[in-house]
């Protein structure tokens, strides 16, 4: 089992690792549902966007992002969501920095799970992606006329692959299975 994800359970390892490569708020993934997580399409991608059961941020909110790296992993893992944490981002928020806390993760005392939404934005800027690209990305408003749909998938999925950090695929031979908490504990009775 990867030594990072040791203790932490499979949903919120999981969770973490989506917000990784996909810009989104935890709360959006936190929320999000099968219906919103479309793994077989030619380009997978999420879709994040209001619901009858879930309002979101803004109307700038409503995106479609292309999953790459770590992200599509973990949500070929997770293709229905996360339901531990539906309507619980705050218990994840708390899961996930007490798990960074106590694994020595975090680079100071000043990041949060958040920081990964930051780091994405960083990384984009770093490669020159567009600014309109990475304001639909990360579901900002412009303060321009909104023309166009911002790029077709293919684009957004070729531009997002600039920032795609390498991960060894042995991360997820602990996650592929139930909870990671429960697995230790079986090994330790």
């Amino acid at each position: 089992m990867p030594v990072a994800f040791d203790g932490l359970n499979r949903e919120a390892a999981l969770l973490f690792l989506c917000l990784i490569e996909t810009g989104c708020r935890p709360s959006e993934l936190c929320n999000i549902t099968g219906d919103q997580i479309y793994l077989d399409a030619e380009i997978p991608f999420i879709e994040i966007r209001f619901r009858e059961d879930r309002a979101i941020k803004t109307e700038s909110s409503i995106r479609q992002i292309p999953l790459i790296g770590v992200a599509l992993e973990a949500f070929k893992r997770a293709p229905d969501g996360f339901a531990r944490y539906r309507d619980k981002e705050t218990n994840f928020s708390a899961t996930a920095m007490k798990h960074l806390r106590r694994m020595d993760l975090l680079p100071s005392a000043s990041h949060r799970v958040y920081s990964l939404r930051h780091s994405f934005e960083s990384r984009m800027k770093e490669a020159h992606l567009d600014y309109e690209l990475r304001c639909l990305l990360m579901g900002h408003a412009l303060k321009r006329p909104d023309y166009g749909d911002g790029g077709s998938l293919a684009y957004r999925h070729k531009e997002l692959q600039k920032i795609e950090l390498p991960f060894d695929a042995g991360l997820f031979d602990s996650l592929s299975g139930p909870d990671v908490r429960r697995r230790r504990r079986k090994v330790k009775r």
